[in-house]
């Protein structure tokens, strides 16, 4: 079963780059020293953005499928899916992302306001066809849960693990824990 979920995986990071208006891939260093590679592949036509990271065990991919108001994070790793609303109002709009891909780091005051937090619930989704076939097509066979947007992670006794989305400019942090 990990073999197929692997070769989807790969299948889908070669064969989507064929049906993007714009792909983009670059490198940078992650956070402890390690070369990370990263593929952005947006298409404006069915307004979905695709991010691949390739980090060794680490590796993470991420649908943006603004058409549905969904993100999807695939983190094989941990083995999940986590979704989410996209709040339109305050999220970063389609057409950011050839705006800021050459000017990353020309545009950092600007590009950390586009910080955004959610938090994992235990509440698991059952039916992913509702969310159209990119977010379907990622998690599919992957157990999957709804996190829900938080301005930013809260403080207090408790414990919280997190995860995150770190493409370009866009900085998502899943996260899920307790608090009281």
């Amino acid at each position: 079963m990990g073999a197929t979920i692997l070769l989807v995986a790969l299948l889908g990071a070669f064969i989507h780059p064929l049906l993007a208006d714009e792909s983009y891939q670059y490198a940078e260093q992650g956070p402890n020293g390690v070369t990370v590679y990263h593929t952005v592949n947006i298409n404006e036509q069915v307004k979905v953005v695709v991010f691949n990271v390739y980090s060794g065990k680490q590796s993470a991919n991420a649908v943006f499928d603004y058409s549905q108001n969904i993100i999807a994070y695939h983190m094989p790793y941990k083995g999940i899916c986590v979704v989410a609303h996209m709040d339109i109002a305050t999220f970063p709009g389609l057409g950011i992302f050839n705006k800021f891909i050459h000017t990353k780091r020309e545009k950092e005051k600007e590009l950390k306001k586009l910080l955004k937090h959610y938090e994992i619930t235990n509440q698991q989704v059952g039916d992913l066809s509702q969310f159209g076939h990119a977010v379907d097509g990622l998690c599919w066979g992957v157990p999957t849960y709804w996190a829900t947007e938080k301005p930013k992670p809260r403080s207090g006794i408790g414990a919280q693990g997190c995860a995150g989305i770190h493409f370009l400019f866009i900085h998502v942090g899943l996260c899920g824990g307790f608090h009281i």
